[in-house]
């Protein structure tokens, strides 16, 4: 089996942030790109409410499943470097350093005011995608042990959509209490938080992690200047500079999908819940 060295994991509260950035370098010829496989990641706790795993849970058992499931994924793209792009691992930074002790973290930073409302959308009027079940059942995400608890929890997510006022429904990271806290802030305020929550969480987990594994770039940042923060993203991740990624980035990144809540006037709900953290992150 492909030695696992130097797997990538993206970090980011900004769903559409990272799988944008994430598309870019899953371009490069030498890199195997593994869409959000969630539930690997939750081996052995598929009843969890949230995401949260400590590293103690990296037990060797779980540890060997999860690194051997990454690199069956490599192994059948014939890549020699693993990538994989989870929102959740937001809050579980020091459970994946336990796993994958030579991971590179490339952590994505973009403007909570952007974040929310695109979460609030996604919360209210995206359906259930068939081809994301579709994709998770072919790649053999799902341990064949826990199948029984994610049909169960498949079919809960989509009745809480359907009933009761979506009531029930979350999605995206879920940080502890989120279905409390939605029930009692509503859907805009919770994406508010859930930001927040998540950016710290991930902050709080980088802090333990040696410097020369980590990388944080704003999102903002790449957007208006793509070319010399995706070189400095690729040499941070030790893979050559590849014509395929920037000539892909120079088509997909749009300079408009920076600050685009300036557009929408001000955020009423959700900007108690970002303050002070958009203020130490730079964003003014």
């Amino acid at each position: 089996m492909r030695q696992l060295d130097q797997p990538i994991v993206i970090l980011g509260a900004a769903r559409s942030g990272t799988t944008l950035v994430a598309e870019i370098i899953a371009r490069h010829p030498d890199v195997a790109y593994w869409v959000e496989p969630k539930y690997v990641w939750r081996f052995g706790k598929p009843l969890a409410p949230d995401d949260i795993r400590l590293a103690s849970e990296a037990s060797p058992r779980v540890a060997q499943y999860i690194r051997r499931a990454f690199s069956k994924y490599m192994q059948r793209r014939g890549k020699s470097r693993f990538m994989e792009k989870t929102p959740s691992n937001c809050f579980r930074v020091a459970f994946v350093h336990a796993v994958l002790p030579d991971v590179r973290f490339l952590h994505i930073v973009r403007d909570g005011r952007d974040v929310a409302r695109s979460a609030a959308k996604r919360w209210t009027e995206t359906p259930v995608d068939p081809s994301a079940i579709w994709r998770r059942l072919t790649s053999f995400e799902m341990p064949i042990r826990d199948l029984p608890y994610y049909a169960v929890d498949k079919l809960r997510v989509v009745l809480g959509r359907k009933t009761a006022g979506g009531r029930t429904f979350v999605w995206g990271p879920k940080f502890r209490g989120i279905r409390e806290v939605k029930t009692r802030e509503g859907v805009e305020a919770t994406c508010a938080i859930q930001w927040r929550e998540s950016v710290r969480a991930t902050r709080e987990g980088l802090a333990a992690v040696p410097s020369h594994q980590q990388l944080t770039v704003r999102f903002e940042d790449l957007v208006n200047d793509p070319t010399p923060n995706l070189v400095r993203i690729l040499d941070f991740l030790g893979l050559s500079r590849s014509d395929e990624v920037l000539d892909y980035a120079s088509e997909v990144i749009e300079s408009t999908a920076a600050s685009r809540w300036k557009n929408e006037g001000p955020g009423t709900v959700f900007e108690p819940h970002l303050q002070p953290l958009l203020s130490e992150l730079g964003y003014v």
